[in-house]
């Protein structure tokens, strides 16, 4: 547990600054660096509005702090969303990912995932958008998840994107690989050995709470990235 205050009205970059060095201080096992990490909200356990350096800190939401590989490419009133590709072909998914999006628009969403991914917009199939993290297995993707084109009407009212929303994505010219009984029975215990890692590791590690206040005390929590198909809460 650790325990910071504060000011009102502190800047989001200057918070980061004084984040660095407690964390340093009380020895906190994290590696952070001013320009490769971000501070944002938090919606129950998914990551939710991302602050940009040069906002103020709203003391009325919990909090947590996010490590990036690289510099912060989310900047004023940019949306950031994590997306995972699906290969039907492969039965499988790529390690997430992640967009910034300029415009709250189906068309956009469809065009940033071409330039990502290299495929055609018109061959670009995605889902709604769903908090995270999404817990489906690899079995029911292709037949359980609604599927929508660039052309599709109804995606306009499907979607709706905020920071930290999830994103599934398709290559439609993929045909669905077809299993055999053997292979579907090692996909389930793979995921299943997965899911025990990660409730292992809860169990050996707990959470990491960092406590803020201004005034009040809120609570902060340390969200970092494992695994090669996706992201969890630790």
């Amino acid at each position: 547990m650790m325990d910071s205050i504060v000011a009102k009205d502190t800047i989001v970059r200057e918070f980061k600054k004084q984040i660095i060095e407690e964390a340093r201080e009380q020895g906190i096992d994290c590696v952070l660096e001013l320009d490769k990490m971000r501070l944002r909200n938090k919606r129950g356990v998914s990551p939710g509005t991302v602050y940009v350096d040069r906002e103020l800190i709203d003391a009325s939401r919990e909090l947590c702090v996010e490590p990036l590989k690289g510099p912060e490419k989310k900047y004023d009133r940019q949306i950031q969303v994590y997306v995972i590709r699906w290969r039907p072909s492969q039965c499988s998914v790529d390690p997430i990912e992640e967009i910034i999006l300029d415009e709250y628009n189906p068309k956009h969403v469809i065009e940033k995932l071409s330039e990502l991914s290299g495929v055609p917009a018109e061959y670009i199939y995605c889902t709604k958008s769903q908090s995270f993290p999404v817990e489906i297995s690899c079995l029911d993707i292709e037949n359980k998840l609604d599927w929508y084109s660039i052309s599709s009407e109804s995606y306009s009212l499907a979607l709706y994107v905020g920071d930290g929303y999830v994103i599934y994505y398709k290559d439609n010219r993929e045909r669905m690989k077809e299993l055999t009984d053997k292979e579907r029975s090692e996909i389930q215990e793979a995921e299943e050995a997965k899911l025990k890692r990660i409730k292992e590791h809860n169990l050996q590690h707990g959470h990491k709470y960092w406590k803020l206040s201004v005034r009040s005390s809120i609570p902060m929590v340390l969200f970092s990235k494992s695994g090669s198909e996706g992201q969890e809460w630790i």
